[in-house]
Order: structure tokens, then sequence, then C-alpha cells
């Protein structure tokens, strides 16, 4: 006897006899889909975060100013009950440095303070800050944006200037908030003043503060004596100019930090923490003050691989090892540096953090910037023979004693540290991976299969560097459009096998062998437990004759995998057919958000096939796992949720 999959997967796509419609469900029906898909997960032992940026957050639009924002009241009064009712207990956001004037992309900041744009313009208006946006002037700026679902940065930069010149004019003269931005100032001066004068500085020069002139370029990093002299007089010089500018660059980063404080607090009561993201980039002016400390000359970067048979030059400086412990193993001033990034982000984070090219902290990839690059001339800094070479032990040095032990003082554990270890299969890596039981990343589009994926790792269809996941679906149908895709024919066996008896080599149709794998794989891996071998391949056949069950294969696969955290990019959950980003340029990248009704866009997407029905996922994998035998209950109310969620 074996169980009819193909029967219990189809229940849960029951045609109704009411007119077609597409609908949320109602507050009983929300209910009993919040607790059964709450208790499901729980079964399966998952953790559910949402990848969304603050750029693309949703803004209702009688708040939209141009871009999004994880602290605006539409995330925290709409979005996040929206996600809590769906299984969500995270929100993994992108680094939240200061952006370069200009430059979109999060992963290349310009100083260590804090991205303004997150800053909400609405709740300027608000009691909270003394009303010192202007209504008037709040209302010009939604009237004169016409951007819903992306980000017209070029706007927002402007009008977010403007915006914040005000209120800052007006919080001078107002006492709200005025002890709690003295105490703020007089905690965080230095290295908020720092990063001001260099946008200072930015601004005057307007080129790489390598091509600044006389001491500006080396004013926190003098040569020698005479040029210490000089450092000092002209930073005195530059304070006593431009105070109000200071001042003003302090004040935004007050803003973030009321903000940041207050998302900490609703994250312990929503339970949908927000977990950071720290780039592989050193920020432009951290490179700029501390230039004694970076290796001369050199960037990191990527060998030549699949992706890019040249390398990549990220351009990204690097610390002197030497500078990062000290010979008796403390904490050198680079390594007091880092130690003092991963504290800013795991304080500002209460979900933890995700690190961007983990083998960045492990053995990076190191070129010489002048030239071209050559084996010669680049390398795994600690791997090749040199001053560099570490021992096998010391390879796990930088995380053990900055990253981790930061995590640790702020009440977080290795779980809480989410590793980007794609791409290149660095063996030192892998090793301190494996040695310290870190979080590494499957993504389902790079053909990780889910039913290898380990218990610890992270799993998910795509990130924000990849297509969306209805477009990956459409282009590996389009693929084999017009193939055989029926293996069971009698013919095709017959003549591999005449084939293979003649050793006759055969062309191999690499998109198709791609396919029927992978389809292959998803109908086993997702197959209800002890399934009979006629059932599978009838779902398998399902599942290449259509891209609505492919996909939910590929959703399901995410539950039915040994992984403990599963993530979801915001444009795969929306069902959006975008990309987000798209590696090695920057036009028309990092600008894709949500809608402003964002909740009815999901339940139409999900009736029509596009996003995932979690309810369905679950179900499928309680069925794949044998735990629905003693849940009948549970199966109940997930078969009812689902097919509310499929109604059409």
């Amino acid at each position: 006897m074996y169980l009819n999959v193909t029967k219990t997967l189809n229940s849960l796509t029951v045609n109704y006899k009411n007119p077609s419609f597409k609908r949320k469900p109602n507050p009983k029906e929300m209910q009993i889909y919040t607790s059964s898909l709450t208790e499901g997960l729980r079964l399966l032992n998952k953790q559910v975060d949402i990848i969304l940026h603050n750029a693309s957050a949703p803004s209702a639009l009688e708040e939209n100013t141009g871009i999004g924002s994880l602290f605006s009241r539409t995330v925290q009064e709409k979005l996040i009950p929206f996600l809590k009712a769906h299984g969500f207990s995270g929100i993994q956001q992108e680094p939240n440095n200061l952006r370069k004037p200009g430059d979109p992309s999060p992963y290349s900041p310009e100083s260590s303070a804090k991205n303004i744009f997150m800053i909400p313009l609405e709740k300027l208006t608000t009691e909270k800050y003394g009303k010192i946006l202007p209504e008037s002037l709040y209302d010009l700026i939604k009237a004169n944006n016409k951007s819903t679902d992306t980000v017209n940065y070029q706007y927002v930069n402007k009008e977010y200037e403007k915006a914040l010149r005000v209120a800052y004019d007006a919080f001078k003269k107002s006492d709200i908030l005025k002890p709690e931005f003295e105490d703020f100032k007089k905690n965080n001066s230095d290295a908020f003043e720092r990063a001001a004068i260099y946008r200072i500085l930015d601004n005057k020069y307007k080129t790489n503060w390598s091509e600044w002139k006389g001491i500006d370029k080396n004013l926190y990093s003098p040569k020698n004596e005479e040029e210490q002299k000089q450092a000092a007089l002209r930073i005195a010089e530059i304070k006593q100019q431009n105070q109000e500018e200071i001042d003003y660059f302090i004040f935004k980063q007050f803003l973030i930090d009321v903000e940041n404080k207050a998302s900490n607090k609703l994250s312990k009561v929503s339970g949908i923490k927000i977990i950071g993201d720290s780039p592989v980039a050193s920020p432009s002016a951290d490179e700029w003050i501390n230039q004694n400390l970076f290796l001369e000359g050199k960037a990191i970067g990527c060998p030549p691989d699949y992706f890019s048979k040249d390398g990549q030059r990220w351009g990204f400086k690097y610390f002197n090892p030497k500078y990062i412990f000290n010979p008796d193993g403390t904490l050198g001033a680079a390594g007091k540096i880092l130690k003092e990034k991963y504290d800013n982000f795991f304080s500002s984070f209460p979900g933890g953090l995700r690190i961007d090219h983990i083998i960045g902290l492990v053995d990076p990839f190191i070129y010489t910037t002048a030239e071209k690059m050559t084996a010669q001339n680049s390398g795994r800094i600690y791997s090749i023979e040199g001053e560099f070479k570490k021992k096998p032990e010391e390879y796990s040095n930088i995380l053990e004693k900055i990253v981790l032990q930061s995590a640790k003082e702020h009440g977080l554990n290795k779980q809480d540290v989410i590793c980007e270890d794609l791409g290149d299969p660095n063996k030192p890596t892998q090793e301190v991976m494996k040695k310290l039981d870190l979080s590494g990343i499957a993504i389902t589009q790079f053909d990780y299969r889910g039913a290898e994926t380990p218990e610890k790792n992270v799993i998910m269809i795509g990130s924000h560097d990849n297509q969306s996941f209805l477009e990956y679906t459409e282009d590996f149908f389009k693929k084999v459009q017009g193939k055989n895709i029926d293996e069971r024919t009698k013919f095709s066996k017959f003549i591999k096998f005449i084939k293979s008896k003649l050793k006759i080599k055969q062309n191999v149709d690499y998109d198709l062998v791609h396919f029927m794998t992978k389809t292959k794989r998803l109908a086993q891996d997702t197959a209800p437990k002890n399934a009979g071998s006629k059932d599978v391949s009838e779902y398998k056949r399902q599942i290449r004759g259509s891209k609505q069950k492919f996909m939910e294969a590929g959703f399901a696969e995410l539950f039915t995998s040994p992984a403990r955290r599963v993530q979801i990019f915001f444009t795969d959950f929306w069902g959006i057919a975008k990309t987000y980003n798209r590696p090695g340029t920057t036009e028309g990248s990092w600008s894709l958000r949500l809608g402003s009704d964002f909740e009815n866009d999901y339940y139409k997407a999900v009736a029509e096939g596009k996003a995932p029905n979690l309810a369905k996922a679950v179900l499928t994998a309680l069925h794949q796992r044998g735990l629905d035998k003693n849940h009948p209950e549970l199966v109940k109310n997930l078969e009812a949720s689902a097919n509310i969620l499929s109604e059409k």
C-alpha cells in the first residue's frame, strides 16, 4: 500500500462554488490560520524571516515620501502585524551605514554613521518631536513624489536634505528631547565628528579622498611631526568654520538612535526582531581616518571563478593583519575598530546579524590595486606563503575573538549570526565554519538541495542578488519549452540504452538535464512520507507540467528541509516578477519597494499562484515528515486555511 500523494496535494486546491474572487481571510479565519501556521512551524522546528531592506519598505499613500523605512508608522503599525499573522519572527534588513551620495548600494558605505533615509519624516510632524517638521513641507514632499513601487534616489536625496534642515532649525529652538540630544552628542561626538568632517571635505573636493589636497588627505593619519601640527590646526579650523554642519550631522544620527531604540522595544512586544547585515566593505571615511592601519596599495576582491573569469576588483581596503591582533593575542588598533563595528551592529539588532562574504573575515582574497590582477600579485592573504600566513588554528581568530565575543556581550549567540558563505569554497573558511558550528546559507536557485541542507543553516530560494522566483521559474521552463520532458517513454530509454552499448558520444542538453534533475529532486523531497513510487512519479509529472506546481514545490522544499531557519526575500513572498539588484550595475538596482496596498497585493498574488501559500507549504512539510498522523485537527485547519488563500 502506498499513500496517494497526488490526491493529498490536490486536496489543497479545492474549487469552491462561490463566485470567483481574491480575498484575505476574515478575522475568525485569520485567527485559525495564524495559530495553525504557528503550531505547524513549531512542530517543524522552523523560524521564518522576511528579507526586506529599509528603502523597500511600504508606505501608506498618505505617508509616502518616496522611500521606505522599517521605523515608519506603516511598517510598525501595519506591516509587522501582517508579518506576525503569517508566521514570521524576523525582518532581515540591509547594512544600515550612511550611503555615499548618488550611490544607492548599501554595500559600499560612506561611513559607520547610520543611513539617514531610515528617519521616518512623518514622525517629525508629531508632538514626540515637538512638530519640528511643518505639515505643509511634509505634505509638499509627498505630493511631489511620483514613485510608488520604486525609489527615486535623486528626488529623495534632495527632499530629505530640505526636510531635515528645516527640522534641525526648529529643533534648536525647541526644548523637546534637548537633554537626550546633549547626552547623545557627548557620548558620540568623536566618531560622528570625524564622519561629519569627511562629508564636509567630500562635498568640497567631490573626488576620492586619495586625491584631496594638502593636509586634508592625511588629516587623521599624519605622516610626521610636522603633519601632526598641521592636522591639529586644520581640524580646529574646520570645526570652527563648520560647527553648525557638524551638529546637524550629529542631530540626524540622534534621530536614528531614538527610532532604533523604539524599534527594539517594539521587537520585544511584537516578536518580530530586526536582523542586521554587516558588509565586507570598509567605509570610505574609515579608510581615510585610519589610513595607517590598512594594507597599502592593496584591496579585497574575489578570485576568478564561474561568475567572473577575470575575478572581481571590489576596491575595499583591508586592515594590515599586524594591527588586528597584538603579538600577545590582544586586540590591536585595527582589531579594536572591528570590535567597535560589531558592538554597534549587535546593539542595534536584537535579532542578530548577517555577515556578508564571511571569507573576508577568515581568508580574504587580496590584490594589488595599481596592476592587472595576476597570480603573482593576488591571492588569499592568510593561505599563501609570506609574512601573514596563518597557522590552522588562527583562521578563526577574528570570528572567535571579535565577532562572537561581541555577540555574547550583547546577549546573542552563534545561532544569531548568519554567515554568507556562498561562492569560492575556500577550505580554511569551511574548516572555521565547522569548528565554530556557524550557520551558512543555502540558496535553492543555486541548486542547493533542501534535503541536503544542514539543520544549522539558513535556506532560501533567492537573495537580493537573485532573480525573483517568478522570473527564475519563467526562465527555467522556457529553456525546455518544446523538449521531451517525459522520461518514461520507452523509445527514449531504448535510444539511451543503444547509445550506451555502442558507446556513441551523446550531445548533452544541460538545460534539460538541469530541469529533469531539479524537478525529480523536488518531487522526491516534498512528497509525503512513505509515498509510493507511482504517486511520486505522477507528482513529478505535475511539477514538470505546471509552473505553479513547480513553485509550490519550491516553497515547500524550504520547510521539508532540515534547515531550522527559512528566509524569504520580499519579491518572492509578494510574487513580484522583478529583480531587486543586478550585481555589477547600479542602474535600476536597489530601488524596488512594496506598494502601499501590500496586504491585498499578497492575497491577490497567492491566489494566482505567484506567491507562497504558507499554510500549504507547512502542510506539505508535515505530510513529508509524517507528522500529520498525530495532529488531525491541525491538518484540518491548515487545509482550510490553504484553501481560503488559494481562492480565485
